[in-house]
């Protein structure tokens, strides 16, 4: 036994070795060749420019995106590539760990393995509330492929956490941290934790299976009225097919309803399910559209109805499906559409329809049923051929009640949050960003204007998507911003000195403003922060 613990030791020591100090073959864009880019803003500003130049058959319209499909519009490595400044540090073995390379990896010809830690340690100040932010973030995330088919990776975050005021009173109210989970309090401190993780199989060009705990995002948006990353992680499958200019995207999800979240208890909690497929085609060189449909049901009053099989057929509508079992399920339909100007500039928009009587629309009278979301947005690169100068503009519009169902249970939420749009609905929202990057620098300046008509006096206006609809205020007469109409003014101006590529490790600063001005209250708050940071995820605050 003795010499067979020292044999093992001896092993483990020489993979070490080998991991550490002799990383294998160069992979180049081998390292990308199989399973999903992340789900980053930051790394999107990179792949995009590329994936949409005219004549690219990229499509971007359901995320994350494919890495083969980004591999199509050129060399990964170069479009996510920074500089380098070669040194003798730089070819250094801590300097190449820190710069151009996962902390640890095993890279052969048919298989790669990394492992990173991921972090944040950041601290700041809301200067209204004279109140000290912070985030103590340690993690680690894992990944590779394995052959020609095989890919996955994991991440798992362990967090402490003190928020600026405005999200302090939602986390108090909500008990979720946005899109990153429950929380245990301790005074001001939040602690919580979030894993994902996901398998990828690509059966061969043409299929590839997903499987995880994850998120998914549909649309070329900044926002997404349809399915966005705002809500925590959720189980799911999905198949993506590509094939000549479509691809078709089926996504079978597990969802969780908290209204029975208790923390005296251990009841488990509310288990609520989507269906989704969505199918983007391109149109010639310049145009491409896409066809969403999602259907969100849950277990009967018995919980003998679990997933329903009547929605696993990838190639149906569900609201035919729907009403054939005589179901009360809440289905959703839209579309995303993008037009290429030139390869430097593009128009996109979505249509979202949850309820829609032509009639009503017609009449102009304010319907409570009249459940419809619109986006229009334009995106500009490298504009006045200045390279890596993004700007972006957008508008999001919603009408009250959309989204909302009978019951939690049948809303288009996940985990106390809107699956769509932070704002939930009833509201009208402006967005303009700017971005540029310089060698290692990475400047973005964003600002935001919404009008969003809020709950009062324990009445239902049609923001709130965990209400019931049978609880709204009026028949007719219903108008976007109505109840307590609050006006939300965001700045945001950050500023990155990227370190290390493949993890996105960063040192940052930024300064934030939030105006919300109601008949109720005017409040004015600046937030200062700084640290450094691995950032492979979206974090939206700006509500």
């Amino acid at each position: 036994m003795e010499k067979f613990i020292k044999c093992i030791r001896g092993k483990v020591f020489r993979i070490f070795l080998a991991v550490v100090f002799f990383p294998g073959v160069s992979l180049k864009a081998q390292t990308y060749k199989l399973g999903f880019a992340p789900l980053s803003e930051d790394v999107n500003y990179l792949l995009q420019p590329a994936m949409n130049k005219v004549g690219s058959e990229a499509h971007t319209g359901m995320q994350p995106y494919l890495w083969k499909s980004v591999a199509k519009c050129g060399s990964v490595d170069s479009l996510l590539d920074r500089p380098v400044k070669d040194s003798k540090f730089a070819r250094s073995l801590v300097g190449r760990k820190l710069y151009k390379e996962h902390l640890l990896q095993v890279a052969q010809e048919d298989y790669f393995l990394y492992l990173d830690p991921v972090f944040e340690f950041s601290g700041g100040k809301d200067q209204e509330y004279d109140r000290t932010i912070y985030a103590n973030t340690r993690g680690v995330q894992v990944g590779g492929f394995i052959g020609e088919r095989f890919s996955f990776n994991a991440s798992f975050y362990e967090n402490q956490a003190q928020f600026a005021n405005y999200l302090d009173s939602n986390i108090n109210i909500t008990r979720v941290v946005p899109g990153q989970g429950r929380v245990k309090q301790d005074g001001e401190v939040y602690d919580y934790a979030f894993a994902t993780g996901t398998i990828q199989f690509e059966l061969n060009k043409h299929f590839t299976f997903q499987f995880g705990n994850d998120k998914n995002f549909v649309g070329d948006g900044y926002r997404s009225l349809l399915l966005s990353d705002n809500a925590f992680n959720y189980p799911f499958f999905k198949i993506v097919t590509d094939v000549w200019k479509i691809q078709y995207t089926n996504l079978f999800t597990v969802m969780q309803d908290l209204s029975n979240d208790n923390p005296s208890d251990d009841e488990p909690f509310l288990k609520k399910y989507a269906s989704m497929h969505f199918l983007d085609f391109n149109i010639g060189k310049h145009a491409s559209i896409g066809i969403f449909e999602g259907v969100v049901w849950y277990a009967d009053s018995l919980g003998a109805r679990g997933f329903d099989v009547s929605y696993m057929n990838p190639f149906i509508f569900f609201r035919p499906v729907e009403f054939s079992i005589g179901s009360p399920d809440n289905v959703l339909l839209g579309i995303n559409a993008k037009v290429k100007l030139n390869s430097k500039n593009q128009l996109y928009g979505q249509l979202m329809l949850d309820e829609f009587l032509l009639d009503e629309v017609r009449a102009g009278n304010g319907w409570w049923g009249n459940k419809q979301g619109v986006q229009l947005g334009a995106k500009s690169f490298d504009v006045l051929g200045v390279k890596n100068l993004q700007l972006q503009g957008e508008i999001n519009y919603v009408r009250p009640y959309t989204y909302q169902h009978r019951t939690t249970q049948g809303n288009y939420g996940h985990y106390r949050a809107a699956l769509a749009h932070p704002l939930g609905a009833n509201f009208t929202e402006i967005i303009a960003i700017a971005r540029y990057k310089i060698d290692n620098f990475e400047f973005r300046l964003k600002a935001s204007y919404a009008e969003v008509g809020y709950d009062t006096s324990g009445l239902n206006y049609g923001q709130n998507i965990y209400k019931s609809y049978d609880t709204r205020v009026s028949e007719y007469n219903n108008e976007t911003g109505q109840g307590l109409n609050t006006k939300i003014t965001w700045v945001q101006a950050t500023a990155n000195y990227l370190l290390n590529r493949k993890t996105r490790m960063s040192l940052f600063a930024d300064v934030s403003l939030r105006y919300t001005s109601n008949s109720k209250s005017d409040v004015s708050t600046l937030i200062v922060q700084g640290g450094i940071r691995t950032r492979l995820f979206n974090r939206y605050y700006d509500f």
